[in-house]
């Protein structure tokens, strides 16, 4: 009998952690001069990989924008989409979903030496970007949004899940009010994910030359 609970105590472990896909990766990925396309094509893929698909394209700007994909669950190790087991307990108890948005920028970009003061960061002094002549290196940088689904009216049991309720909602003016009862609202930035998907991109266009050191804060690109 303790036999048979040390192996079903080691499939749940490895069950659980298979799912885990970490947090090894760049925060920064430097793209050199005329890897523009492949970087763009690698990013588009690395997000269809994950289940992202784009809404929004913009080759001239540098700017992928996807649709939100449901964050997987312990239940679904198949998935690897989660830092941790602790996230991929929170996906379970609450219902999440993410989305990304890459942006490719010149690498000097940040650092105006035309202005003394600060860097133009809105790009209100610089002319209107076109990356697609790939005459100059480029950073790319991806931001992961995490969104949590929440219902309205509902009613969680204190016991058992399959006793939770849901109170019904009537508008009082059907014309001006919403009768949707679920809506999702942000809660974070997915900054593992970031790096994660990143490190995808660097893998596809084999760039070797690149090494990168991920700690728990910061993570170093170096050439």
């Amino acid at each position: 009998m303790l036999n048979q609970l040390s192996v079903f105590g080691l499939c749940i472990t490895v069950l659980l952690g298979a799912g885990c896909a970490g947090s090894q990766g760049p925060e920064v990925l430097s793209i050199p001069s005329g890897q523009y396309s492949r970087a763009f094509d690698a990013a588009l893929e690395v997000a269809r990989s994950h289940g992202m698909q784009p809404i929004l394209l913009d080759r001239r700007t540098g700017v992928i924008e996807t649709d939100s994909v449901i964050a997987g669950t312990v239940l679904e190790p198949w998935y690897q989409d989660n830092a941790s087991l602790s996230q991929g307990i929170e996906n379970t108890l609450a219902q999440y979903r993410m989305s990304a948005r890459f942006e490719f920028i010149p690498g000097a970009l940040l650092a105006d030496k035309d202005t003394v003061s600060s860097p133009d960061l809105l790009g209100l002094g610089t002319p209107p970007m076109d990356l697609t002549d790939g005459s100059q290196p480029l950073e790319l940088r991806v931001h992961v949004y995490r969104e949590q689904r929440h219902t309205v009216g509902q009613r969680r049991h204190t016991w058992s899940r399959r006793l939770n309720s849901t109170a019904a909602q009537k508008p009082h003016d059907e014309q001006w009010e919403e009768t949707n009862t679920t809506f999702w609202t942000p809660e974070s930035r997915d900054e593992s994910a970031e790096r994660r998907l990143l490190a995808e991109v660097a893998r596809d266009m084999k760039l070797a030359a690149q090494s990168y050191t991920a700690t728990a804060d910061t993570a170093n690109l170096t050439q």
